[in-house]
């Protein structure tokens, strides 16, 4: 009897427990099963924000190209056949010497804006287009006090420019960027892809004032996010850099329109990862045809 109850003492006295080697290898495993869920939700969350980014960035994109594409669809061209047909009494070689030594002089952007010139005038880094566009006039007048207001009304022949805004620039790409900046306040130097419109005659007038600012004031900025603007011109047989109606007789035959977004210096690492995983290029582009293009009558030495 005794030894029986000492051993039963024994029994109910013996605590049951983890030891010091289980509770440390118990921390360090959910330790690293947290850090691995915790690693998992925020290449998740990465990826699918780049995914939204992405999908911002084509819909702006796309926003753009149909705005250029609608304005490209509008130009007007009249080509001048007088002193063509008063050039070609010459003989065969002295056109074929005259073609090989002609140099085209292309016209600055700048001064595109003149009623004389129409067509497309642009380079690599902005365009001018003289478009035939009639406005949509109101149906009804509004009446105060029983006095009936005109409407004002627009004339349908515009210059339509498209540039990247860059603050501290020279010409109007400067003006345009240095008035955005102090309305947004940012403190970069690119502020986007702006575009002009306005009346042929009061734009052709400012032009030859030399009123920038005027000029400026009448510009918007379509997209902000873009920090990139490329345009290159087909002449049937070429890309080439520059355009100049006057100079080539006719309008281009396609317009290649290339845009880059700024890019987050938190997304670059994962952009590059992306792209040699998934193709993904911050770069978008887009070919516009003019229908109504003629081949181009000058060609360059080189071509």
């Amino acid at each position: 009897m005794k030894r029986s109850s000492l051993n039963k003492y024994v029994h109910k006295g013996r605590v049951t427990g983890f030891t010091l080697l289980e509770v440390i290898l118990a921390i360090g495993l959910t330790s690293l099963l947290l850090a691995a869920i915790y690693a998992a939700l925020d290449l998740y969350w990465k990826y699918t924000t780049l995914g939204h980014r992405q999908v911002e960035q084509a819909q702006i994109a796309r926003a753009v190209f149909q705005k250029i594409s609608h304005d490209l669809h509008c130009v007007t061209y009249r080509l001048e056949t007088a002193e063509a047909e008063t050039e070609g009494t010459g003989s065969a070689d002295s056109e074929t010497e005259e073609a090989e030594t002609v140099e085209i002089q292309v016209t600055s952007t700048d001064d595109a804006y003149t009623s004389g010139n129409i067509g497309v005038y642009g380079d690599s880094q902005s365009l001018v287009l003289h478009t035939s566009r009639p406005a949509r006039q109101p149906l009804l007048l509004s009446s105060n006090s029983g006095a009936t207001t005109a409407p004002s009304v627009r004339s349908d022949l515009l210059s339509v420019s498209y540039f990247l805004a860059v603050a501290g620039a020279g010409g109007l790409q400067g003006a345009a960027g240095d008035q955005f900046r102090n309305t947004s306040g940012g403190g970069e130097d690119v502020q986007g892809v702006a575009r002009l419109e306005g009346d042929r005659l009061s734009m052709s007038m400012a032009d030859q004032a030399a009123d920038l600012e005027q000029m400026a004031s009448q510009s918007e900025l379509l997209a902000p996010e873009i920090s990139s603007l490329q345009f290159q011109y087909f002449d049937g047989t070429d890309w080439l850099e520059l355009w100049d109606s006057t100079e080539y007789g006719t309008v281009p035959q396609a317009i290649k329109v290339t845009i880059a977004f700024r890019s987050d210096l938190q997304q670059t690492a994962l952009e590059s990862v992306n792209e040699k995983i998934n193709g993904y290029n911050n770069t978008y582009s887009m070919v516009i045809a003019l229908p109504l293009a003629l081949p181009a009558v000058l060609q360059t030495t080189e071509q």
